[in-house]
């Protein structure tokens, strides 16, 4: 993964044109280029590390892009709708779309074959074992 620094602020307009107008697979992590992957994990890991995130605080900024993918995801290709109730289970929708982010980044820099998530196993798969592979540590298992 990329030193969050060295990114730049994730365009939603081109995640809108690149990934969301395309087909469901697309917001899928492997069907992301290597740089989207790194923008969106960016996202989601300053998004959750945020305590208190206010209105301008960059947290809320950065959540925008992952909710966007995670919700075409569950709701277009899940046909599952998000209500206010839902909104306690998106933290634990972030942390499971990060790990497949970061899967699908160690399966290709470190050469690893960890299965990707398929549209039938995102946001679903609780049974993955994820071991420093945000430090890019090569001891990844999916159980």
């Amino acid at each position: 993964m990329q030193n969050r620094e060295d990114l730049p602020d994730t365009d939603l307009d081109r995640l809108q044109a690149e990934i969301l107008s395309g087909p469901f697979e697309a917001a899928l992590p492997v069907s992301m280029t290597e740089e989207w992957l790194n923008l969106i994990a960016r996202d989601i890991y300053e998004t959750l590390s945020d305590d208190e995130p206010t209105w301008g605080s960059p947290a809320v900024r950065r959540a925008e892009a992952p909710f966007r993918l995670i919700h075409r995801l569950l709701v277009e290709s899940k046909g599952k709708a998000l209500h206010v109730d839902d909104l306690d289970s998106l933290p634990g929708h972030y942390m499971n779309y990060l790990a497949e982010v970061a899967l699908e980044l160690v399966r290709r820099q470190k050469g690893h074959w960890i299965p990707p998530a398929t549209l039938d196993t995102i946001l679903t798969r609780t049974d993955l074992t994820l071991e420093q592979a945000l430090d890019g540590v090569a001891n990844v298992r999916c159980e």
